[in-house]
């Protein structure tokens, strides 16, 4: 590090000092905050601060956000099939609600530590990552067409009761694909994995972790949809760590959730 020229007060070599700091830490990604009082002590302070709350939303994405699933899906699995209740409000206007706080949860820990979601994935618009998440969606879907007949698997059954009949269901259906699509690729894919790798060192063992646990919170679909969906979540992300993006992913996730209506 270049020392401060000669003639400066020492005010402004500790300010000199701090800001050099801060440009190394923000190109090493440690993100500290709180620069402007408190020294080198408030810095490592924030640090720390900003790691625990990273620690606190993955453990929550990985464990949480998939028992939360589950527990909801079970829950519409008694009520819906029975009409007790309709799909709308037992399903798809909480499921809507509960992915949208999470997503704003993530912003507000990014924001904390002076990141946006530019930082996990959001960027990169293009006719190109467009084109290619609509070609990922056909090559998935055949991989795990195949895997399904190749191991008699089939999650129809499992799901079908969760399928929209009216038209306001229909649009709601839409929404919550949407909804899956952005909260969830932001979550497993932005987050997870960026944030995972940042701990594990190693990108291969992040993508299996990520793609396990987001394979467990499809339980509700049974073992052979929680395998597929693992494997579908496998492949999201190693299209997440190739194109350095999220929209992608975002557009393949939501065909697949928006068009299921017509095929299941």
């Amino acid at each position: 590090m270049v020392p401060p020229k000669a003639g400066h007060s020492k005010k402004r070599i500790w300010s000199i000092r701090l800001f050099r700091l801060r440009r190394i830490c923000l190109r090493q990604k440690l993100y500290p905050i709180g620069f402007a009082k408190g020294g080198t002590l408030q810095v490592y302070s924030s640090m720390k601060k900003n790691t625990l709350l990273t620690t606190i939303l993955l453990i929550f994405l990985l464990l949480g956000w998939p028992f939360l699933s589950y527990v909801v899906m079970q829950n519409a699995k008694d009520q819906i099939p029975q009409g007790l209740t309709s799909p709308a409000t037992q399903l798809y206007l909480p499921t809507m609600i509960v992915e949208w706080l999470i997503f704003l949860w993530i912003f507000l820990v990014l924001k904390r530590g002076e990141e946006d979601l530019k930082s996990i994935g959001w960027k990169s618009l293009s006719w190109k990552n467009l084109l290619i998440g609509l070609l990922f969606l056909g090559f998935a879907n055949i991989v795990l067409v195949g895997l399904g007949s190749l191991f008699h698997i089939s999650v129809t059954k499992e799901i079908k009761y969760l399928l929209p009949k009216t038209f306001l269901d229909k649009l709601l259906w839409i929404l919550m694909s949407l909804t899956a699509a952005i909260c969830e690729e932001t979550g497993f894919r932005g987050y997870v994995l960026t944030k995972l790798n940042s701990f594990l060192s190693n990108w291969w063992l992040t993508v299996l972790v990520s793609s396990l646990f987001f394979g467990l919170g499809h339980l509700y679909q049974g073992w052979g949809g929680t395998i597929l969906t693992g494997i579908y979540g496998l492949l999201f992300s190693l299209l997440f760590i190739w194109r350095k993006s999220l929209i992608p992913g975002v557009l393949a996730h939501f065909l697949q959730d928006a068009i299921a209506m017509f095929y299941i």
